[in-house]
């Protein structure tokens, strides 16, 4: 599980440190790498863990060629995926699509979504968090289901 807010930096070639805490959680569950793609609401990027990348691909493999909506949205996000290693220090290297995508430019933001992880631009990741959310689409967490 991927809790916390995290501000780092991405250079010029696409390398950011993916949190220790983070890096923690992925050790102790074994994962190898992470995968990087579009996140479909809004202008940021998504990572996985291998294991989770795996459900999604079984998901997309069981899914109709003839279903145009599932092929729409494979074509549009899934497509879009990256396996990504950390290198020795920790860092991943975002690819420059993905970068494109999210508007990564030199501070970013980590957040720990629970089985995935967000990567945003500073600027979009404080638009979001300065976005009310109508009382009408709050979720209780502690309700029924």
């Amino acid at each position: 599980m991927f809790f916390g807010t995290f501000h780092h930096a991405i250079d010029a070639k696409g390398r950011t440190s993916l949190p220790a805490k983070f890096r923690e959680s992925l050790a102790a569950a074994a994962e190898p790498r992470i995968v990087l793609m579009q996140f479909p609401h809004w202008r940021a990027l998504q990572a996985l863990p291998q294991s989770v990348w795996n459900e999604l691909v079984k998901k997309v493999m069981e899914s109709s060629p003839y279903d145009a909506r599932w092929q729409r949205n494979v074509l549009k996000f899934v497509s879009s995926a990256h396996e990504v290693d950390l290198d020795a220090s920790g860092r991943v290297l975002v690819p420059p699509a993905l970068r494109e995508y999210a508007a990564l430019a030199k501070d970013v933001v980590w957040v720990g979504m629970g089985r995935t992880i967000h990567l945003y631009d500073k600027g979009t990741y404080e638009a979001q968090m300065a976005a009310e959310i109508p009382t009408t689409d709050v979720v209780d967490f502690f309700g029924k289901a």
